[in-house]
């Protein structure tokens, strides 16, 4: 059950996450590139090519998401992030996942990073993607009483403390050891991750 993933893409791939700053006028932007779209960004991304999100608490709380159309994705370890009877019940294809603040360029294994968002850009890069921009990716915790996501919270069942500094660091030291001929561009307005190149979206996608 679990897959070697193969090559689909080799120029531009969007990656979005859940953050405020993805408004529908970025999600259209974003329309007519392959996208991978993580944990609730398809809400924002119908069309969105590939669902992926690691946690099987969401999969779960979100029936595995039956209106989304396009692929699902997850991973999957024995040890902590057993997937198999999520991937049964709802249908998803799934990669052995492992602990790596790299991103693997293994066809068979994505590193974590700490959070389905690193993942997400892993799984681009691993389907081929040389240019990555990323949509969503504020990266901050916000002040009491504004929005953590686009959506709001995470319905009961599922976390809403989580703190975004602590997913940074990975995404830093994989930015220093990314493979050869993959580009990442942050196109995420005022986002905290700021190890890779920032650019508008407009410019972002430009790219040939």
């Amino acid at each position: 059950m679990l897959e070697t993933i193969t090559p689909r893409w080799s120029d531009l791939c969007i990656v979005a996450a859940t953050g405020p700053s993805l408004t529908e006028d970025v999600a259209e932007a974003c329309r007519g590139h392959p996208i991978v779209a993580v944990n609730d960004a398809w809400r924002r991304l119908p069309f969105a090519d590939v669902l992926y999100a690691c946690d099987a608490e969401w999969w779960a709380v979100h029936g595995g998401c039956p209106d989304f159309r396009g692929e699902r994705w997850s991973s999957h370890d024995t040890r902590n992030n057993d997937k198999l009877e999520a991937a049964r019940k709802y249908g998803l294809r799934i990669v052995k996942g492992r602990y790596g603040d790299t991103f693997s360029t293994d066809p068979s294994v994505i590193h974590y990073g700490g959070n389905s968002g690193f993942q997400g850009v892993n799984l681009a890069i691993l389907f081929g993607a040389r240019r990555i921009v990323l949509v969503g990716f504020d990266m901050r915790t916000p002040p009491t009483g504004q929005p953590r996501h686009f959506f709001g919270d995470h319905p009961a069942g599922l976390k809403n403390g989580v703190r975004y500094e602590h997913f940074i660091p990975a995404f830093k030291h994989a930015a220093t050891q990314l493979p050869e001929g993959i580009e990442i561009v942050n196109a995420t307005p005022g986002s905290a991750l700021t190890c890779f190149p920032m650019a508008p979206l407009e410019e972002a996608l430009a790219w040939a």
